[in-house]
């Protein structure tokens, strides 16, 4: 194992990616919209970090402000892909499933008002390979084999192919199934927009019972375990 690894975030637009070193190079958490992979091609090189170190990519879920520049990024680097197994369709058809709904009234207003802006949620199709890595439910072991001590958790309830990615020291990277931005709607750290609300709330306690200590949603700060309340 790493014993203390390099971990960068890279922020484009609303969502953080995370950059945590592996043995060869780095795994990146997630990506942005397609827009911005030239964004983040730029702050790869402010970084002193070739593209190609980019061995691993994995996707907390297949939304279009997650997975959006995954195609270009797949293409130029190279690197393996890693996802839940029920992302794998939505991921070829290149679009986020409109399976959500808002979590409270205010989201609702909130974002009647962006959708006015932001019609379609397309990506580039993504169609993972032989190569590519498929997880079903937790994996223990898939993170340690790449010199990264920690693993991944499945945290569904934002969606269907949440995955999230603990490390040993207790840091959680969560994509969307907690978040910490527009706290003006009441959501608390609620997913502005959820499939189940309780399968959440379990995805939470799922988080804190194998050693959640910090959060690290993609939208918004870190914050600590003790404030994902119901």
């Amino acid at each position: 194992m790493i014993p203390d690894p390099i971990i960068h975030k890279i922020q484009l637009s609303f969502t953080g990616c995370y950059l945590i070193q592996c043995t060869d190079g780095y795994l990146l958490i997630d990506t942005s919209y397609p827009k911005y992979f030239n964004a983040f091609k730029k702050q790869l090189h402010n970084l002193h970090i070739n593209i190609s170190d980019i061995k691993y990519l994995l996707l907390t879920h297949h939304h279009d402000d997650h997975a959006g520049f995954a195609h270009q990024l797949l293409t130029e680097s190279g690197c393996r892909l890693i996802i839940h197994e029920n992302a794998v369709a939505p991921l070829k058809n290149g679009e986020s499933e409109q399976t959500m709904h808002p979590v409270n009234i205010r989201v609702k207003v909130v974002f009647s008002l962006f959708s006015l802006f932001h019609r379609h949620f397309a990506f580039p199709p993504v169609i993972p390979d032989d190569n590519d890595i498929l997880v079903v439910g937790d994996n223990a072991e898939l993170l340690r084999s790449i010199g990264i001590d920690g693993k991944i958790l499945y945290t569904p309830g934002h969606s269907s192919d949440s995955i999230s990615v603990l490390l040993s020291d207790g840091r959680a990277f969560v994509g969307d199934v907690a978040m910490n931005f527009l706290r003006f709607t009441g959501i608390k750290h609620r997913p502005i927009f959820v499939e189940d609300i309780e399968t959440v709330y379990r995805s939470w306690d799922h988080l804190i019972t194998e050693g959640a200590k910090v959060i690290y949603p993609a939208h918004g700060k870190p914050f600590p375990y003790a404030e994902l309340t119901r």
